[in-house]
């Protein structure tokens, strides 16, 4: 396995090198992966995602041209490619609803309470990444957003289409169905 990836094997790979590809497909699998099923909460859908992903990749490496920024680069366009994803096949859930307007005026009240009772960090990895899964997928991708890729309410708000307050909206239920899951969890 490779520790790093190499200028070459970037170029070779923007010149359609199966070889190099087959370095940059192993070397990132794992990770993008990882990264697929967070976003679906499906491994089957995360498969397809994770395929679809590497193909863009491979268009698109041409274009790469700081080398010791692949990293960031790969995880910056695979995030993208699931929020596309994401977007497309749950636009019922992601876009604002008559749901997320009534209930922007009594969240901010809520989010505060919410804070003090819940802390996510007190659960182990295992039983987060269960709960993730079983969150609608707008949930989940807010929290991704969020929490995971350190994006801003506003960032998530102009990825997603939807309005400041509606990503705020969105984090602070999310939240709320997580502890709920996990606390369920707990009772079985």
């Amino acid at each position: 396995m490779v520790s790093e990836i190499s200028e070459s094997i970037i170029k070779g790979c923007a010149e359609k090198d199966p070889g190099c590809q087959k370095v940059i497909y192993e070397y990132y699998y794992k990770r993008m992966y990882a990264i697929c099923v967070r976003y679906t909460g499906d491994r089957d859908e995360a498969k397809d995602l994770l395929h679809d992903g590497f193909i863009k990749l491979f268009d698109k490496i041409g274009s790469f041209s700081e080398a010791g920024k692949l990293d960031a680069w790969v995880r910056r366009l695979f995030t993208n490619h699931c929020i596309d994803y994401v977007r497309s096949a749950y636009k019922k859930y992601v876009f604002n609803s008559i749901e997320d307007q009534a209930d922007r005026l009594s969240d901010h009240a809520e989010e505060e309470q919410d804070n003090k009772e819940f802390d996510p960090l007190s659960y182990s990895p295992e039983q987060l990444f269960t709960a993730m899964q079983s969150l609608r997928p707008d949930y989940r991708t807010i929290i991704n957003l969020y929490a995971i890729e350190n994006y801003s309410h506003q960032e998530i708000a102009d990825k997603l289409g939807i309005e400041h307050a509606s990503s705020r909206s969105k984090l602070l239920r999310a939240r709320q169905a997580l502890k709920k899951i996990i606390i369920d969890q707990n009772k079985s």
